[in-house]
């Protein structure tokens, strides 16, 4: 003797019932498939416009230059325990795109004297990604103390890369 309850359909059913709910079933299966499968190419189309849009790395190496950038430097410092000169740093832009600053450290001739080059020279990269942003970083030109006293305490910034 066998008790309790199932989920299978009485053998003894003659199936009416069950296969008139068995199509409304399908129906409705069917329904949310086409619903699901609409949603997704939606979603896709949405994932291919957007990642579509142009919009390039600023880490790539062909990354444009900022066109619309606010620039300051403050002091330039003999910092040896930080190992040289010290130059701090803010830039601000909207766009999107690669900022780069050339720092060198030179003696009071090539302060202000493009001609006169100097071995000592940082280059900083700072990618932006779009929307309104600001960033502060101090820059380390490396120096020596015997460096710093041949004449080395002025430093001098390219943006010949931004």
């Amino acid at each position: 003797m066998t008790t309790g309850s199932s989920d299978l359909p009485d053998p003894a059913d003659d199936g009416a019932s069950g296969a008139s709910r068995g199509a409304g079933g399908v129906r409705r299966a069917v329904l949310v498939l086409v619903a699901v499968a609409a949603a997704l190419v939606v979603l896709g189309l949405v994932a291919v416009l957007n990642g579509g849009n142009g919009a390039q790395d600023p880490l790539d190496s062909d990354a444009p230059g900022l066109s619309d950038v606010t620039f300051r430097v403050a002091g330039c410092s003999w910092e040896p325990e930080r190992g040289g000169l010290v130059v701090h740093v803010t830039v601000g832009t909207a766009d999107a795109g690669r900022f780069s600053v050339d720092v060198s450290a030179v003696t009071a001739e090539g302060a202000d004297n493009q001609d006169i080059s100097s071995p000592h020279v940082v280059r900083v990269t700072v990618p932006f990604y779009g929307g309104q942003a600001q960033k502060e970083f101090d820059v380390v030109v490396p120096l020596t103390e015997a460096e710093h006293e041949q004449g080395y305490r002025r430093c001098r910034w390219d943006l010949g890369g931004a």
